[in-house]
């Protein structure tokens, strides 16, 4: 999730296993080791523009590195506080075991939502998504800042153990909206005579009442809006499909020893292999500017002229004032275009 959320899950976790005394230090402990497996961000090459989407939530987020991530924070914490500021009143051992709380919470909540992350890495290198809440999200992320506030103001256990709980709730929560929202896909798709072959659920930006699924039949995928509000039979908006391709057949003029037939090995690997055609580019299908609609957010411009020189990283525009208002409709239950009900 964004950076501010995974600080604030860091602190709380890290507080909630603190005495009302060490409380203070959990929380700037915990948030830098909430903080601090996105440092891989800093990952990147001049000449390569797949390497940073190859390295995000790669061995940072891995859980075998949870313990090694830690002790770097608290290296760097210890360092700064001791030698620099000159307070002798923390042994390095508190430091480690709140830091390494902190990070342990990262990459947990990242393989919470649909962009993928490497939690076992390196004895797999399947990207993890549980698809159960967006990549950013004001109701846990407020929640979260209340009870942190609270816990370090009141020097109150309590607090930051409800915060936490407040977490495991909504995330619970999107569990039970993605098993809803499949339900509903399934029971769309049978009545349209298709058969899933594979299912890719995205709550999307802010919420857990709209969201995008992709299901592939018979060589294409199929694109629709699902607005799955409490009480109420989810809704299906209808949207459109496009060809799968193959990364390995796609420009047969690539040799597959090629330095861009890897990179859309590559990218297929990152989009977890929901790649399509779009305007002269390989596009990851998994995120649109709209719930039901293909317009990508990224993806990658291959040219055959020149094989062995990689691939050009592309970023289209980013959801509109229009997109939004269409998200918002969706969630108000205004939206009525294009459903389709379910018997």
């Amino acid at each position: 999730m964004d950076p501010f959320t995974q600080g604030l899950l860091g602190a709380a976790f890290s507080q909630s296993f603190a005495s009302k005394k060490k409380i203070p230090l959990a929380c700037l402990s915990g948030t830098l080791g909430g903080l601090a497996p996105d440092l891989d961000i800093l990952i990147v090459s001049a000449t390569d523009p797949l390497l940073g989407i190859e390295f995000h939530r790669h061995f940072t987020h891995s859980i075998w590195f949870i313990p090694i991530g830690g002790f770097l924070v608290a290296v760097a914490l210890w360092f700064i506080i001791n030698k620099l500021l000159k307070i002798n009143e923390w042994k390095f051992k508190t430091l480690y075991i709140f830091t390494t709380l902190g990070y342990a919470t990262h990459a947990i909540l990242d393989a919470c939502t649909s962009y993928g992350t490497r939690l076992f890495w390196p004895f797999s290198n399947t990207r993890v998504a549980w698809d159960t809440i967006a990549v950013i999200d004001p109701i846990p992320t407020l929640a979260l800042f209340i009870f942190v506030v609270l816990s370090y103001r009141l020097l109150s256990v309590k607090m930051a153990r409800l915060g936490i709980v407040f977490m495991i709730g909504y995330l619970l929560l999107g569990f039970i909206q993605n098993q809803r929202v499949a339900l509903a896909i399934k029971e769309i798709s049978s009545l349209r005579g298709h058969e899933i072959e594979s299912l890719k659920l995205n709550p999307t930006l802010g919420n857990l009442i709209v969201w995008r699924a992709i299901y592939r039949h018979n060589g294409r995928y199929f694109v629709d809006g699902v607005i799955a509000q409490p009480f109420i039979k989810p809704k299906i908006i209808s949207g459109t499909s496009v060809a799968t391709i193959d990364p390995e057949k796609i420009y047969p003029q690539l040799d597959k020893y090629s330095t861009q037939r890897e990179d859309i090995r590559r990218f297929n690997y990152f989009a977890q292999g929901y790649l399509f055609e779009y305007q002269g580019t390989i596009s990851d299908l998994r995120y649109g500017t709209e719930p039901h609609k293909v317009q990508p957010i990224w993806g990658i411009k291959i040219k055959p002229k020149t094989p062995d020189a990689h691939a050009e990283y592309l970023g289209f525009s980013r959801p509109n004032g229009r997109a939004f208002g269409v998200l918002w409709s969706m969630l108000n239950g205004s939206y009525v275009t294009n459903q389709e009900d379910l018997k």
